[in-house]
């Protein structure tokens, strides 16, 4: 897939709108799924996307085409949902539903409680919203969106030893949040 898009980029620094649309068609899920990790929210992760793809337009030129395209691309998108989110913290105070509330509700709602994937996965969602900012993003993009360490290094512009270091913090603190739920949720039954 690679060589493809070897071709295709030369088209699209020169001006070819239909090779760049060919090129978001392929990629514009991949970009919205990074987004929405990051972002937590459809249209915020729709609107950083659009940037995306405009500031890929705009700066195609500055590809080094030896480079993996989708990392290139992923760290543009990332940096994108990540300017978005710094911009909705500073217009207003997120209030992120307390994620102890909802882990309580989810307790409460009986001794017959069994959590499916979607509320755990919810819950560690709302865990990771908890996280300082780069706990955050490096453990949405390795641990929830799957990308591989060398990848989060090249998406987030940090060392090795800053994502090893950051994504052992993000796990060692929900790890700790999941034992206090089940501690509670052993207290229930």
């Amino acid at each position: 897939m690679q060589e493809k898009w070897q071709e295709i980029i030369p088209r699209i620094i020169k001006g070819d709108q239909t090779a760049f649309r060919e090129l978001v068609r392929f990629y514009q899920h991949q970009a919205f799924t990074l987004t929405f990790r990051i972002l937590g929210d459809e249209d915020e992760a729709k609107d950083a996307v659009q940037e995306g793809f405009i500031k890929i337009w705009q700066h195609i030129g500055t590809y080094h085409p030896g480079n993996k395209f989708s990392s290139w691309m992923n760290r543009i998108m990332s940096n994108c949902a990540i300017d978005r989110y710094r911009k909705i913290r500073q217009m207003k105070e997120v209030k992120m539903e307390n994620y102890s509330e909802i882990i309580e509700k989810i307790v409460d709602s009986g001794p017959d409680l069994k959590m499916d994937n979607k509320e755990i996965a919810q819950i560690i969602r709302l865990m990771a919203s908890a996280l300082p900012e780069k706990q955050r993003l490096v453990f949405i993009l390795r641990d929830i969106q799957g990308m591989d360490s060398s990848e989060v290094q090249e998406v987030l512009g940090l060392s090795d030893t800053t994502v090893k270091s950051n994504l052992h913090h993000a796990r060692r603190s929900i790890r700790n949040k999941i034992d206090r739920l089940f501690l509670l949720e052993r207290r229930q039954l």
